[in-house]
């Protein structure tokens, strides 16, 4: 029997390929949203309870958790399991993973926990579709997409999308199949991801693999902010990303906006509204999962439905920024509303957002907007 143990993590510039998409991609993905709603200045990152949604499909029945250990249990400890003939230790696994194996072919096999509330949501599997290249769909078709399973002895889901063509950087159509299991407060999500042709000849010995998993005690509660701060750690320890050939734009600050000291994830970092409105600014290498998966992860934040991408431009407004092309969202719920920006430069996506409750965000529009027609990149 092998324990599994979390690699070390590689900061790098995300190429298009899918042996990484993966669960790498989705916990990436999931990590920015937790950063980029945590509070205050510094580098504290704090757990966001993410609710899941009424209409959600309902994967499986709540599993039996193992008894939760009086002691924490180191993350790579939680899992036990054979490695089948010809699969190895991935050297490019994320913090966030328990475990990560590459297959022949060129596919991967990743593990990660996450909170319970995230199982199953529409807004996980249109993530997955958008990585194969297929477009968002609604929360019933979504709840008519996983198959049962049984992983480790529990009742799990099973989730199965392959793209019709080859996505940009590919030669061969991409397949994801995702499993996932609720013990406890923890979702476990195992993902098999590669070219369509692997992914099938994996198939069979995949779900074997799921069956004969041994979940140890504190599988079933994790304690999701020390992972996210041994997350962080690893990434500040690990030697930063080359910064964007275009450089740090600069701006002008409107005069009622109260300026923070910038993070390791906020260049710029503001307030408005006596502080119940942020606004930050922020970089990612690529495309952080394109302009769709943003976009319905901004309008979830503010409680308002996802869309595809024939609904994309009816919810978003074409920009300039800095002499180059942007996409402005509005994002305004009841109770909370958010503006953002997507912004490609170069190899890099800039996000420009304010966000809070909509009496404070919304009297603002003006002022981010004026900020907006100030950016300036260095030529």
């Amino acid at each position: 029997m092998l324990n599994a143990s979390p690699s070390g993590f590689c900061v790098e510039k995300p190429q298009p390929n899918y042996k990484r998409d993966g669960i790498f991609i989705v916990s990436l993905i999931l990590i920015v949203l937790v950063l980029e709603l945590a509070s205050g200045t510094d580098n504290t990152v704090t757990m966001q309870t993410i609710p899941k949604e009424k209409s959600q499909p309902a994967t499986a029945a709540l599993a039996p958790a193992p008894p939760a250990p009086v002691a924490p249990v180191a993350p790579g400890e939680l899992i036990q399991f054979d490695t089948p003939t010809g699969w190895a230790k991935s050297a490019n696994a994320s913090p966030m993973t328990t475990f990560a194996l590459d297959l022949p072919g060129g596919a991967t096999v990743s593990a990660i926990p996450l909170p319970a509330a995230i199982a199953g949501t529409t807004e996980i599997v249109n993530l997955w579709r958008q990585q194969v290249g297929l477009g968002a769909i609604g929360a019933d078709e979504a709840a008519k997409t996983s198959q049962p399973l049984i992983i480790g002895g529990y009742d799990g889901a099973l989730y199965d999308f392959a793209g019709e063509k080859p996505i940009e950087g590919q030669t061969k159509p991409p397949r994801i199949v995702t499993a996932t299991v609720t013990l406890g407060q923890v979702a476990w999500f195992f993902k098999l991801a590669g070219s369509a042709d692997v992914i099938e000849a994996q198939l069979v010995t995949f779900k074997q693999f799921l069956s004969g998993l041994k979940f140890q005690p504190g599988a079933s509660a994790i304690d999701f902010e020390n992972l996210m701060r041994e997350a962080q750690r690893s990434a500040q320890a690990a030697p930063p990303p080359p910064p964007p050939v275009q450089g740090k734009p600069t701006w002008t600050v409107p005069a009622r906006w109260e300026e923070k000291a910038p993070t390791s994830m906020r260049l710029g970092n503001f307030t408005a509204g006596n502080g119940k409105a942020e606004i930050t600014v922020m970089t990612f290498p690529g495309e952080v999962g394109g302009l769709l998966a943003n976009v319905n992860r901004w309008r979830g934040q503010s409680g308002l439905p996802a869309v595809d991408a024939a609904g994309l431009a009816g919810v978003t407004q074409q920009i300039i920024v800095s002499g180059t092309p942007a996409t402005l969202v509005e994002a305004v719920g009841e109770k909370t509303a958010s503006y953002s920006v997507f912004h490609p430069v170069g190899d890099a996506t800039w996000f420009y957002k304010i966000s809070g409750p909509s009496a404070a965000v919304t009297p603002e529009n003006a002022a981010f907007r004026a900020f907006l027609e100030s950016i300036q990149f260095p030529k």
